[in-house]
């Protein structure tokens, strides 16, 4: 799927980006990222393709992190090699980014993993308007998507949702792709509403653990009735986050 232009992209931002220098901001922003399990865009410099991963740890005391193996195994090949890295991702409204040169080692049951230093600066950009709210654990709200595979349905649970787009725990079969287009993807709100949409998958990751795949998708061609439901499902999200957060 090709890259949007650069312009579009920034249009998408509010002011510059900032450079985090600072330690602990830096060592805070990875944490965040870590404990989010917040999916990672990565490339591999002077190669075409954008791959998955997580980061696993943050050690201050050792000044390093590790990161999980590529998604798709292509890139970890590609790591290899190279032995460098550029990573991106969103947390909570916030483009992050940098870039690491990476050893590639394996953790207590042979996956492989990729070590490196704490980067000593990371990319900051917040986002205008798509800012993604975090849906609580004590909150089902189900994610129903049609399979293409067989004519059952694929049934889930919403983990964030943005005017942008949403994030999805599902069952790991049938697998999602990046790319992919789901025609109709709906929602049901604890109000008894439902928001019917056409997602693009921007992102899979597979938790073999829990047999489940993780997406990052793009809502397509929202009419202003759609829009509405999910602003103010949003915003009733984001309430009920500061109640938590005053409660606490």
């Amino acid at each position: 799927m090709a890259e949007p232009p650069a312009a579009n992209q920034a249009s998408q931002y509010e002011g510059k980006t900032e450079k985090v220098t600072h330690l602990p901001q830096i060592i805070g922003l990875l944490r965040r990222i870590r404990d989010q399990r917040v999916l990672l865009s990565v490339r591999v410099p002077g190669h075409d393709g954008t791959f998955n991963s997580l980061l696993l740890e943050v050690d201050p005391e050792k000044n390093i992190i590790l990161l999980d193996e590529l998604n798709p195994t292509s890139g970890h090949e590609l790591v290899k090699e190279e032995k460098k890295i550029r990573v991106q991702c969103q947390c909570q409204g916030i483009e992050l980014g940098f870039v690491c040169s990476v050893d590639v080692a394996k953790d207590k049951s042979g996956i492989s993993i990729y070590r490196a230093a704490i980067p000593d600066s990371i990319s900051y950009m917040q986002r205008r308007g798509s800012y993604r709210v975090r849906v609580g654990m004590s909150v089902n709200v189900p994610v129903v998507l049609p399979s293409e595979v067989n004519q059952t349905n694929i049934e889930g649970q919403l983990f964030d949702l943005s005017i942008g787009g949403l994030g999805a725990n599902l069952p790991m079969e049938p697998a999602l792709k990046r790319g992919q287009i789901i025609e109709t993807c709906v929602i049901h709100l604890p109000n008894n509403e439902t928001i019917q949409a056409e997602l693009e998958i921007r992102f899979v990751r597979l938790d073999e653990a829990h047999r489940t795949q993780r997406i990052g998708a793009a809502f397509l061609h929202l009419n202003p009735q759609q829009k509405n439901r999910i602003r103010r499902f949003v915003t009733h999200l984001e309430r009920e986050m500061l109640r938590r957060k005053a409660s606490i």
